[in-house]
């Protein structure tokens, strides 16, 4: 079974290589590591050129932001899983895509997912995102980090784009409001963490942003259900701050 995992860049030469030996060092070897650039000009190209190996597709271009990048790395995949590796990410252990592929032998599985540890710039962890299994297979009152998501090519096909680019922040929330609540996709849940995501992306840099961050989830949901977006954004909120899902 091959997996592709996608990831947008730009700007990253200091981290990139590390994101890159995360994918190379998986126990699992049908992988096909599809990297986004965003034509970056502070030699994260140099580094690509210099990490990535035979089994890996790359392109450089300018976007119009992650979302964009990520639709075009999906484009270009050929997996049968897609999965998406942030350029400051890694994944937690060597055998998580071995453990996600073993799920996907189960033909009826549309996704898989499991937890992230959310860590500093020193490598401290500030939070165990636990995401738990979701209630009768929907997205109600949380959701699941896109990074730790996988999802089968079929499934994703039903989505074109996979992510709504217009969104700057929430795209990942739509799409699974889609395939979870809409489509009634089966999930398989991993009780385990797949992927160690380090705070200061769009989502997590500032105030600023988590408020961003709920205005498009509001609207995410206002454009998928019709309406209710404000009650699911206050479940969302209070879940986070009681560590509890309701």
């Amino acid at each position: 079974m091959k997996i592709s995992i996608i990831t947008a860049v730009y700007n990253r030469a200091n981290c990139i290589a590390q994101a890159v030996k995360s994918v190379q060092q998986q126990s699992h070897r049908d992988i096909e590591h599809v990297v986004v650039d965003g034509a970056s000009t502070d030699g994260t190209l140099d580094v690509l050129h210099k990490s990535l190996n035979k089994n890996a597709v790359l392109v450089s271009e300018s976007d119009s932001g992650i979302y964009d990048a990520l639709n075009k790395g999906f484009l270009l995949s050929s997996g049968d899983v897609i999965g998406i590796l942030h350029s400051d990410d890694r994944f937690y252990d060597d055998t998580v895509l071995e453990t996600v592929a073993e799920k996907f032998n189960d033909p009826s599985v549309d996704y898989v997912y499991g937890d992230i540890e959310m860590v500093n710039g020193d490598g401290k962890v500030l939070r165990h995102w636990k995401t738990g299994t979701l209630q009768q297979g929907r997205i109600i009152s949380t959701q699941i980090p896109h990074p730790s998501l996988f999802i089968s090519r079929k499934l994703l096909m039903k989505l074109i784009p996979p992510f709504d680019p217009s969104y700057r922040i929430s795209a990942d929330l739509k799409q699974q409001l889609i395939f979870a609540n809409k489509l009634n996709s089966k999930g398989l849940y991993l009780p385990r963490p797949l992927v160690i995501m380090k705070i200061g992306g769009a989502s997590t840099i500032s105030y600023k942003a988590y408020l961003r961050g709920w205005a498009e989830s509001r609207r995410a949901w206002n454009e998928v259900h019709g309406s209710g977006g404000f009650f699911y954004v206050l479940r969302k909120v209070i879940s986070k701050l009681s560590g509890v899902k309701v």
